[in-house]
């Protein structure tokens, strides 16, 4: 008889365990739910967006910082914005090992209950399944909401970017030590009311293992509109196009450059000594009058694009297929004259080296 009443007692602790456990985490999904739903649009609308798009839709950006690496003091400026979060701290990365940023998110927790704190990690980072595992254990263990990014939405999540309160952190970089010691990489801190509302709802989207379907004009979205925005982009340069990518390997973005080429745009492409794998693709370009630098020093992993000098594109994405199609990457592209001097003088000073 005692063992029945174990039993009973047992099954309904259990049970008022899972309702209140449910409950709590219904709760908090249908919160967001209800706030995002009506923003929602259908893949088709979005599409039809993407195929609308023109470089003259493409708001400035004021309020905005550009920073490039290597450049060490750039962890302790994430960990101060880490430390001093008020809100929410929301962190979509493809790998993170930087011990400094995972201990700042703890202590983060530890100093303001209520913060919100999520974050999104890729399982499966290629070829190095395990390196977001400690990190990983690390945050559970320490009471972080942290999720791995669902695979049947893409295949990897490629994404670098933070949201803390009313900023946005997007990178070229993951968060890794040597992102920020050995490697060219750039970084945007970024206040924007729009940008900051859009980014908002893919996270929670992606942290909630939704796949949302979303359009701004400033923003390019992978695996949804990205092949679309970018051959617009660079099928409307008029004069130069400037761009940094580590290697290459898509051919119809290749096409596209061959044929601004034979329109006499000036184009210019750093690249890094990696990509010697695909010297058939690098010859062919330089045959059509594009220049290239093979960049050995420092290691190249930004990615971006300057268009006539006017609008700048910095993004995760790779300049391949799998990139393009399969993969969560977020980019953005903006207009703001002090940053894309800045740029400029990084790029020429890699140029010419």
């Amino acid at each position: 008889m005692s063992k029945k009443i174990d039993k009973i007692i047992s099954f309904i602790f259990i049970s008022l365990f899972i309702i209140i456990f449910s409950y709590y985490n219904f709760w908090e999904y249908n919160k967001f739910y209800k706030i995002h739903q009506n923003q929602i649009i259908s893949k088709k609308e979005v599409l039809n967006d993407a195929l609308k798009f023109s470089l003259k839709d493409i708001k400035e950006y004021k309020n905005i910082d550009f920073y490039n690496t290597p450049n060490k003091q750039l962890i302790d400026n994430l960990v101060n914005k880490i430390k001093n979060a008020k809100k929410r701290i929301y962190v979509e990365v493809y790998i993170l090992t930087e011990k400094r940023l995972e201990k700042a998110l703890v202590n983060a927790r530890k100093n303001n209950k209520n913060l919100d704190i999520k974050v999104i990690l890729e399982k499966n980072p290629y070829m190095a399944p395990w390196l977001n595992r400690k990190a990983y254990d690390f945050l559970i263990k320490n009471n972080i909401n942290v999720v791995y990014s669902n695979t049947n939405n893409f295949s990897l999540n490629h994404t670098k970017m933070i949201l803390i309160d009313d900023i946005v952190f997007l990178s070229t970089w993951n968060f890794t030590y040597s992102s920020f010691v050995y490697n060219r990489e750039f970084m945007l801190f970024i206040k924007n009311e729009s940008l900051l509302k859009s980014l908002n709802q893919i996270f929670l989207w992606d942290f909630y293992w939704k796949l949302v379907y979303i359009y701004n004009t400033n923003l390019v979205l992978s695996p949804v509109y990205s092949r679309i925005k970018i051959e617009k982009i660079l099928n409307q340069a008029k004069n130069d196009i400037k761009m940094y990518f580590p290697y290459l390997d898509d051919k119809e973005l290749t096409k596209i450059l061959i044929n601004k080429s034979k329109q006499w745009l000036n184009i210019k492409l750093i690249t890094w000594k990696d990509s010697e794998k695909h010297k058939d693709e690098i010859n062919i370009l330089e045959k059509n009058n594009i220049k290239i630098k093979i960049l050995k020093k420092p290691k190249l992993h930004a990615k971006s694009i300057l268009i006539d000098n006017k609008y700048l594109y910095i993004w995760s994405i790779n300049f391949s297929r799998y990139s393009l199609d399969k993969n969560r990457e977020i980019w953005i592209i903006f207009k703001n004259s002090n940053i894309i001097d800045k740029f400029n003088k990084v790029f020429k000073n890699d140029f010419l080296n």
